[in-house]
């Protein structure tokens, strides 16, 4: 075998390494956000039930904002932003906004920024007890006043933060949620807002 030979050899080996290797990644990807692009998938599929969805925004324009905010948001919301809009005034119903990044309004921000008179310690009603400034606002309030947050102090496995509502009356913690994947689950099957999905016996007394 010649020079020339062993180099085309050589090349056509590195190639296919490469390829089984991106191949790899890719099937790891997919594993991990296939169950999100479903949902996202189902939210397309219902874009009569949402209102004001915001264009869909970049990688670039994401990593810019974890940069600012010194945060790496989860993986599930980051794909909601990309794939599906840049937050949306409502998914479902007219009560249930999302943030989104770099809007005027609907920005995701800390939540003890948005209520300056928040306890150091917000109590939840059965979960522990998390310090203000953990609090990430995935909506800053729906029409009962209420908000759902990240709690960024506690990912999981998956770096994905859990939700919990805000209930401004109690001003605590109600029902926890693993992920945002989750919130979106629950929001795609119930087709209504999540709170009173999951608030059944009204013992928020939302109205």
């Amino acid at each position: 075998m010649n020079i020339l030979s062993k180099y085309i050899l050589v090349t056509i080996l590195l190639m296919s390494c490469n390829s089984i290797k991106n191949k790899s990644n890719s099937t790891e990807l997919t594993k991990s956000d296939i169950e999100m692009q479903e949902l996202i998938r189902v939210l397309k599929e219902d874009l009569k039930y949402h209102e004001k969805i915001n264009p869909k925004i970049s990688n670039q324009e994401i990593n810019k904002l974890e940069n600012d905010m010194n945060i790496k948001l989860p993986d599930s919301y980051k794909l909601f932003l990309k794939e599906f809009g840049n937050g949306a005034e409502s998914l479902y119903h007219i009560d249930q906004p999302i943030n989104g990044i770099n809007l005027e309004f609907g920005t995701i921000h800390w939540f003890g920024k948005f209520r300056k008179n928040l306890s150091e310690e917000i109590e939840t009603d059965g979960f522990i007890i998390y310090k203000k400034d953990s609090l990430l606002c995935l909506m800053t309030e729906n029409s009962n006043g209420g908000a759902w947050v990240w709690l960024t102090s506690q990912p999981n496995e998956n770096g994905e933060w859990p939700l919990a509502y805000y209930n401004i009356g109690e001003g605590k913690l109600y029902y926890k949620i693993n992920s945002f994947k989750e919130w979106i689950r629950i929001a795609t099957k119930c087709k209504c807002e999540v709170i009173r999905e999951l608030d059944m016996e009204d013992k928020l007394a939302l109205g």
